[in-house]
């Protein structure tokens, strides 16, 4: 097994990528199936999501932690955590993570990860796996982050734990060494540049929930790609 880690996407990718974005896309993926949702599509693009609105669906999406008008809910997993999901399809717009999917359309298996799903996100991913895994880290602003690279070193040594010592290449060994250097996740999702930033908009309470480790079975993981006038949306079912 080989494992490599890329502090932002690099590519290209082809048998199993891990796709991170602890703040906060792949922490609040795992917590709607939780919550009881039956997908999970991301879209960067409001007008996308608007378009897919209709039979049930429920709208998630912020603008300087407010929802825009129309939208169900913002993407807080702090207000998210206490929201009944059951049996409802879940359309997310974020800026951050769905911008790279296209750039992993080549992978044979994509899958969310964060500290929230770490665990099982790495069980899955090692199941799947038929050579090598790219823990892919979203970053902040195009620019690598804390909070993703503490989490890409957690799920590397979860997957390495029960079987055959993994070859690790890319920023896997600079990930765990971050990790070995600040191992309490609140401190690190605090100092993070997207920890920083929801800080600054009151959203503090969401670093806390997504420094949570491996508090959820779900592994979001990417079925289909929908085409649509105003962008792609991607749908994501709990493996």
């Amino acid at each position: 097994m080989l494992i490599n880690t890329d502090l932002v996407p690099s590519g290209p990718y082809v048998d199993v990528v891990v796709l991170i974005d602890v703040l906060r896309t792949c922490t609040v993926a795992p917590m709607l199936f939780d919550q009881g949702a039956t997908g999970v599509s991301l879209t960067t693009s409001l007008r996308r999501a608007r378009a897919a609105a209709g039979a049930g669906r429920v709208l998630v999406a912020e603008r300087q932690g407010v929802p825009p008008e129309g939208f169900n809910h913002g993407n807080s997993p702090a207000h998210l955590s206490r929201v009944d999901m059951s049996g409802r399809e879940v359309v997310m717009v974020s800026e951050n993570a769905p911008r790279w999917l296209e750039q992993l359309g080549g992978a044979r298996h994509v899958l969310l990860g964060s500290l929230y799903n770490a665990g099982a996100v790495a069980r899955r991913a090692a199941a799947l796996s038929s050579e090598r895994v790219d823990l892919v880290c979203s970053g902040f602003a195009g620019e690598p982050d804390l909070d993703d690279t503490l989490a890409a070193a957690l799920i590397a040594g979860l997957i390495g734990r029960d079987g055959p010592k993994p070859e690790l290449r890319g920023a896997t060994r600079f990930a765990t060494t971050i990790l070995r250097a600040f191992p309490d996740p609140v401190d690190v999702l605090w100092r993070s540049l997207a920890g920083q930033y929801l800080r600054s908009i009151g959203l503090e309470q969401d670093l806390g929930h997504a420094a949570r480790v491996s508090a959820s079975e779900a592994v979001p993981e990417l079925r289909s790609v929908e085409e649509g006038e105003f962008g792609k949306l991607y749908l994501f079912e709990a493996a």
